[in-house]
């Protein structure tokens, strides 16, 4: 289990104070997420969990029962990077996972800035180009986004991207929960690198 202790509190929230926009150095913000946090396994998000925190944060299951808590560093015209108390970094856009460093197999994605959900009368579609690393390609994907879920009882809806790669004969689809009302995405089931288990993201937001 992973828990924040009080100090990290009143540490982030001096540290957020000095800062002229949304953004942690990664030099400062490693040792405060360091001495915050105990353990890495089994994390439960309670509402109690969510409550104590502060500070905006992302649980990510890397399958196999193994989950991490991932904490904002920075935001900036709807990119976010998270990092986790050992240096790893996840970079979101929308909700989606653009670039990744820190992990076994990494990632970036290019020219993906129009992936969005809302403010347009239909939902995107369109090419992106990732970069993986480890191993190393430039591959080119097709996607489109598509409203699976609209139960007007729940709070949010289900977004699937379903995502072609036509030089591997290749198709996969990633998952969205998007909330109705900030449009902004609550939970995913991503599939970013072959060499790496489908990431099940949580995404909890403190502001």
């Amino acid at each position: 289990m992973i828990y924040m202790t009080k100090p990290f509190t009143i540490a982030l929230s001096v540290l957020l104070l000095s800062c002229s926009c949304s953004y942690i150095s990664y030099s400062n913000a490693l040792p405060l997420i360091k001495s915050a946090t105990i353990g890495n396994d089994g994390i439960e998000l309670t509402n109690e969990f969510i409550a104590r925190q502060p500070y905006s944060f992302i649980r990510v299951d890397l399958g196999k029962g193994a989950n991490i808590i991932m904490v904002l560093l920075k935001s900036e015209n709807n990119f976010y990077t998270w990092m986790s108390a050992t240096g790893e970094k996840l970079v979101t856009y929308n909700g989606k996972v653009v670039t990744t460093s820190g992990l076994p197999s990494n990632i970036e994605i290019f020219n993906g800035s129009d992936f969005k959900f809302f403010g347009s009368k239909k939902l995107s579609s369109g090419i992106f180009n990732v970069m993986l690393k480890n191993p190393q390609a430039f591959l080119e994907h097709d996607y489109a986004l598509s409203i699976i879920e609209d139960d007007s009882t729940l709070d949010y809806l289900l977004i699937e991207e379903k995502i072609n790669v036509t030089i591997l004969n290749n198709t996969y689809s990633n998952f969205y929960w998007v909330d109705r009302t900030s449009g902004k995405v609550i939970k995913s089931k991503q599939a970013i690198n072959p060499r790496l288990p489908r990431l099940r993201i949580d995404f909890v937001y403190k502001y």
